[in-house]
């Protein structure tokens, strides 16, 4: 009977004459990581953690690239199991010191909202991002108060120190590290309403004579009720200028109306008017007043 031939009536087979198919094999891709690995865990944005019980720390996978992230995370003795709070926490259990070590990863920063708040500080923000547990937070350099952060460590509120107006950085610390959002908040200036008050002329009329020579305006702020010095006043009869004056430390400015009392005659007194100013603690708004002619 020929080789691979049956006797069993079955159809003849020649096994020995088919095809070598070789096995189908998975890549494999090795990442080296810490002596004797035991304990796996993931966190929400898909990195891997892996004990090292040989070697006593903790290694951070990128499982998009399989690559190991940074250096070992020193831990207890032995580490075995590992668990992810919704904190981001990594908490894990070492045998042979017989106790936890918690890992907390340093921050990372998405937001601030509202990004501006006066220079006088009191601003509450919000801030988010992850890992934030345990933060303090400086503003300008300067700390915030009243800082809490949310269960899961992924938002905190924080209210804002004075500053100088302008955009500053906002820095979030945690015991893993620190994080910055640059020109993350701007201090601005207050607006200050301000008045101008404007004194009659005092004038005869026939003949034409001054009983007092000068005209004077007060610039008020009147959030503060104080007055404002060193700011310029315009004074007009009409649409002729009579004088520019600065406000002295009591917020009046003063302009002689001797030579130009037939032109406030002819306008039946005079108006005053600021424009507006940026100091360095507000923001000034403009102003303007009129004055009769008054003959005592």
């Amino acid at each position: 009977m020929r080789r691979g031939a049956c006797s069993c009536g079955a159809p003849e087979r020649d096994l020995w004459r088919a095809p070598y198919r070789p096995a189908t094999f998975l890549a494999v891709t090795s990442i080296p990581v810490g002596a004797s690995p035991v304990g796996l865990a993931f966190i929400p944005n898909g990195d891997l953690y892996v004990t090292n019980s040989a070697s006593s720390n903790v290694s951070t996978i990128d499982t998009a690239t399989n690559t190991v992230i940074g250096a070992p995370i020193p831990v207890g003795l032995q580490p075995i199991a590992l668990a992810v709070a919704p904190n981001n926490k990594v908490y894990v259990t070492n045998i042979a010191s017989a106790d936890g070590s918690a890992i907390q990863f340093p921050p990372t920063l998405t937001g601030i909202n509202p990004a501006q708040g006066l220079i006088a500080g009191g601003t509450v923000v919000t801030i988010t991002g992850t890992n934030l547990t345990g933060a303090s937070v400086g503003i300008g350099g300067n700390p915030a108060t009243g800082v809490t952060v949310n269960a899961t460590g992924t938002q905190l509120t924080a209210i804002t120190p004075p500053g100088a107006a302008g955009p500053v950085d906002v820095t979030v610390t945690t015991p893993g590290g620190s994080a910055t959002l640059m020109n993350g908040f701007t201090y601005v200036l207050p607006v200050h309403v301000t008045s101008l008050t404007a004194t009659p002329a005092l004038t005869k009329l026939f003949p034409p004579h001054v009983y007092f020579p000068f005209l004077t305006a007060t610039l008020t702020d009147q959030v503060t009720g104080l007055p404002v010095p060193n700011q310029p006043i315009l004074f007009k009869a009409g649409s002729n200028v009579l004088g520019i004056a600065n406000t002295d430390a009591q917020g009046v400015a003063r302009v002689n109306e001797t030579l130009t009392l037939t032109l406030i005659l002819l306008n039946h007194g005079y108006e005053v008017s600021f424009a507006g100013a940026v100091t360095p603690t507000a923001i000034l708004s403009p102003s303007g007043a009129g004055a009769p002619v008054i003959a005592p």
